[in-house]
């Protein structure tokens, strides 16, 4: 994973006309990946969620699945890797589960395969997410 590193930038602005400092000011900015915001968080579309909330031939077990796809996306590709070894032990199922599961994920669309244990989620069903977009409640006074 790339991180990001924290640099300062020292920001001046000028006039045309006579070249004369109008503002200047430094701040710390981030290059490449903050560590740690955002991780891990993603905007799911409401279609999307009341397609798979619907969906009768998911039923509980292919959406265990699904879930286990989406909290181990790359968040800017929308791709994930899905080893079966390793998703098998994680959801504590049968190597014939975990591809009965699979199955059912790509003949409803949910999941794309693109190469061999790679997926793409359904496309326009999801976005990478940020928490500091958010509008936190107000505290309400008693």
């Amino acid at each position: 994973m790339v991180m990001a590193k924290k640099v300062k930038a020292k920001v001046v602005f000028f006039s045309d006309e006579t070249g004369e400092v109008l503002e200047e000011f430094e701040q710390a900015i981030f290059i490449g990946r903050k560590p740690y915001v955002d991780r891990g968080y993603i905007k799911l579309f409401v279609a999307f969620l009341s397609d798979v909330l619907e969906d009768e031939f998911l039923g509980t077990g292919a959406w265990r699945l699904l879930l286990y796809a989406i909290r181990r996306l790359d968040y800017d590709t929308l791709t994930v890797a899905i080893g079966p070894k390793e998703a098998m032990a994680n959801l504590d199922i049968s190597k014939a589960t975990f591809y009965r599961w699979l199955s059912i994920l790509l003949a409803r669309g949910y999941l794309e395969k693109l190469d061999i244990n790679i997926y793409r989620l359904k496309p326009y069903s999801a976005v990478r997410g940020q928490m500091h977009k958010i509008a936190l409640p107000k505290e309400v006074k008693p």
